[in-house]
């Protein structure tokens, strides 16, 4: 099992406007209303492709509802602790004729101090059920900088692998406090975490290989359509994305990272489990809404994925 952790729930709206402008009143061809956050995407994925999830974090009023019921319908295992505040919301609209994606963000409501400590409690209570464990998203107002820090001390103490996928301070400090089995964050991520701009490949080659080996065991840095580079302190590969049509990129980097996971729960050498990580995030792509591949689209895409050791 994976134990999925999603601290900033939401429910996720997406729709589809042609010619979307500003200023203007738009009525959607497509609506989809689903639960989200990126910790809900890497548990839709996982399912899709055999490996159980469980989601856990905080939910809240009537969002937080329509979030525990819609995932259990879809059939993954939940663990959430419930808040006195309402979840959070997420809006995207996506216009096929220009190629374009708007989305807006809510932060995300307080976590209460209690229920910051009752978080705690359940996830070491759900770490003997765990294969792995995977932190992903931002962070509430209310949840500290170090929280995905603490909860891979808890896991190593376990003797439960973590990945890690997130930003800014959350990233610095599960790196620096918390060292993870594995680090997924994309180009943009990894310049702010080293601090300077990653123009070039060979940029990114050397800020993975200052962090492979000394901060955690394997880095893997998305590079969008392109593919994706990662390393291991001693080896590096480069994978190459396979040409398609994308129709919505949104929680490819989600869908990436449970291939990731997948592969290595299921004992692939790590260039298979990096090559089913790039054919998941492009199958995710092919569809409307986070998550929502098809496990066909998945065989088809990983014939046509290229992975090198440099």
């Amino acid at each position: 099992m994976i134990l999925c952790v999603n601290p900033n729930s939401a429910v996720d709206k997406t729709v589809v406007v042609e010619n979307y402008r500003l200023n203007a009143i738009h009525r959607p061809s497509i609506e989809l209303v689903l639960p989200g956050g990126k910790g809900v995407n890497v548990a839709r994925v996982a399912k899709a492709l055999g490996q159980p999830a469980v989601v856990a974090g905080w939910v809240g009023g009537h969002a937080g509802q329509f979030i525990e019921d819609g995932l259990q319908a879809e059939g993954i295992h939940t663990a959430f602790i419930h808040t006195v505040v309402e979840s959070r919301e997420c809006f995207s609209v996506l216009d096929p004729v220009n190629g374009t994606l708007t989305e807006v963000y809510e932060k995300g409501r307080p976590v209460a101090p209690q229920e910051l400590e009752a978080f705690y409690s359940l996830f070491q209570e759900r770490l003997p059920q765990a294969a792995m464990v995977t932190l992903s998203g931002s962070l509430p107002p209310g949840v500290p900088a170090n929280f995905y820090a603490r909860l891979i001390c808890m896991a190593r103490a376990a003797n439960v692998p973590s990945a890690l996928d997130t930003s800014g301070e959350a990233l610095r400090s599960g790196l620096e406090e918390g060292c993870p089995d594995l680090l997924k964050c994309n180009r943009a991520e990894l310049s702010g975490l080293v601090g300077k701009p990653l123009e070039t490949l060979n940029d990114v080659r050397g800020a993975i290989h200052d962090l492979a080996g000394h901060k955690c065991a394997r880095v893997v840095i998305t590079l969008g359509e392109t593919g994706a580079i990662a390393a291991d302190g001693e080896r590096t590969w480069l994978a190459q994305a396979p040409k398609i049509a994308a129709v919505s990129a949104v929680g490819s980097g989600d869908a990436f990272l449970a291939g990731l996971v997948c592969g290595l729960l299921d004992k692939k050498p790590f260039e298979e489990a990096l090559r089913l990580a790039i054919a998941a995030g492009s199958a995710n792509a092919l569809q409307i809404g986070a998550g929502r591949l098809r496990a066909a689209d998945v065989e088809l895409l990983l014939e046509q994925v290229r992975v090198a050791a440099e």
